[in-house]
């Protein structure tokens, strides 16, 4: 029976570790607006619905039949809550994106 060849030190230069792995200006965009704003909607949720029960909201109306519980209430605040910081942080992300530079003074 043969074993399975120890590889030689990490130091071998034929499996160099290649780096981090470089984002498209796309991929990158997206992690900026998307976590963020993702973080933003998990803490917006948890303080609505910690004072509003999702089943009182439409109270003496019928709701859809795809809303019968209240973890779908649940799941529509949240969503809800990411799309409005979704906006918010694809704004920022414009917003930098466009400026202007500044012209520098005589000191800078």
């Amino acid at each position: 029976m043969q074993s399975d060849p120890q590889p030689d030190s990490v130091d071998d230069p034929g499996e160099a570790d290649p780096g981090p792995v470089a984002w498209s200006q796309l991929a990158q965009d997206m992690a900026v607006t998307l976590w963020p704003s993702f973080l933003a909607a998990s803490v917006a949720t948890m303080f609505f619905f910690a004072f509003f029960d999702p089943s009182v909201f439409g109270e003496g109306a019928m709701p859809p039949n795809w809303l019968t519980h209240k973890m779908a209430g649940y799941a529509v605040g949240f969503f809800f809550f990411w799309a409005i910081c979704t906006l918010s942080s694809a704004l920022t992300l414009y917003l930098v994106r466009t400026a202007r530079p500044q012209p520098r003074g005589p000191g800078g």
